[in-house]
């Protein structure tokens, strides 16, 4: 579960196709002390299509001067009571005022395989420590592609 800063993203390179994203209707994602659940629906062939490498970009991470504690990515499977599995964490480490980074993960092809309902992503993001100061901190929007 490693994590990877960049700036641009290499994923609208060639080969990379869009399966899903959401932005929050053009608003972004806020992040605080309450964990952040989200469905992201997607291209239908994405579930049940070919099987190539996916990637998640959380896009245009971004904080204020104050404290952040990591957050876990959790994917969810509907109509589970299991907590989620995990898919990576990310931090605020080097983000504050005016600065905006991306943070990518590569998700196994068969977390994205749905043959019941919808093709729907559904994440959980939570905070991975304590969070009772914890200071603003949102992105831009969460992306699936593959290649």
């Amino acid at each position: 579960m490693a994590l990877a800063l960049s700036g641009p993203s290499q994923a609208d390179a060639a080969g990379m196709r869009l399966l899903g994203r959401y932005d929050g209707n053009g608003r972004g994602v806020e992040i605080g002390v309450d964990a952040v659940r989200m469905a992201i629906p997607l291209d239908a062939r994405a579930c049940h299509g070919r099987r190539g490498r996916a990637t998640l970009y959380l896009r245009g991470l971004r904080a204020d001067e104050g404290p952040h504690p990591g957050y876990r990515v959790l994917l969810v499977r509907r109509g589970t009571r299991a907590p989620g599995q995990q898919v990576g964490e990310f931090n605020f480490y080097g983000i504050g005022p005016g600065v905006r980074r991306d943070a990518s993960f590569e998700l196994e092809p068969k977390l994205l395989a749905n043959r019941q309902g919808p093709c729907v992503v559904r994440l959980l993001l939570q905070a991975a420590g304590p969070v009772e100061k914890a200071g603003r901190a949102a992105m831009d929007s969460i992306e699936i592609w593959r290649e």
